[in-house]
């Protein structure tokens, strides 16, 4: 899960990074720092998820019952980069709210990064509800027989440089095989964060 660790302590460089990046957002979803000054963040679960570099939040059992509404639909704030002075780049960053609640985030990055928290880009952010498919945005891309070889449920949306890729593989050690609306198929690898265009079909990635 490209180089996050097991681990159940919540980082202070977390909370700033999450913090900066919430205060750049527009309203509603600036509210959700009101969560995190409120103390609901308590800690950390990793490896929880198949979603690449995703890291779930723990709950403070008290404060959540002031937020949580279970009626709400859960969605991710996407196309959101920060920047690592290490690698010299912009890295995807994602944000999941869950029943009103912060519930987690991912990146694409690596353990030994060093972020510049004020060079934040949040300019092109999305909001994608969770209970919408991303296998379904590409579904008509897709013969008969490509649909055979592919599991929807491991087919999620990406945004890397602004561009969205949709995982439809995983390879070795994070790294994936994406596709993209145009049905370009690339294999994108996070260290180092490379794309790298390939010239072969759907069925010769699968056999």
């Amino acid at each position: 899960m490209f180089g996050i660790f097991k681990r159940t302590k919540l980082k202070n460089s977390e909370i700033k990074l999450l913090e900066n990046v919430i205060k750049k957002l527009p309203s509603p979803y600036s509210d959700l720092i009101n969560q995190i000054k409120d103390g609901l963040l308590k800690g950390v679960l990793t490896n929880a998820s198949d979603i690449p570099g995703y890291v779930a939040f723990t709950f403070n059992s008290s404060i959540l019952k002031k937020y949580d509404r279970e009626n709400e639909r859960d969605f991710k704030l996407c196309n959101i980069e920060v920047y690592d002075r290490k690698f010299s780049s912009y890295l995807p960053y994602e944000i999941y709210v869950s029943s009103g609640t912060l519930s987690g985030y991912s990146w694409i990055g690596n353990n030994d990064f060093d972020i510049d928290f004020d060079k934040i880009r949040t300019e092109n952010f999305k909001m994608i509800y969770s209970d919408v498919s991303d296998y379904n945005k590409i579904e008509n891309l897709l013969s008969e027989v490509e649909k055979k070889l592919l599991n929807p449920s491991e087919v999620y949306s990406v945004f890397i440089n602004k561009k969205e890729y949709f995982h439809i593989k995983d390879l070795e050690d994070g790294d994936f095989i994406g596709i993209d609306i145009n049905k370009n198929l690339y294999k994108i690898t996070h260290d180092p964060m490379e794309i790298k265009i390939l010239n072969e079909t759907i069925e010769a990635i699968f056999d």
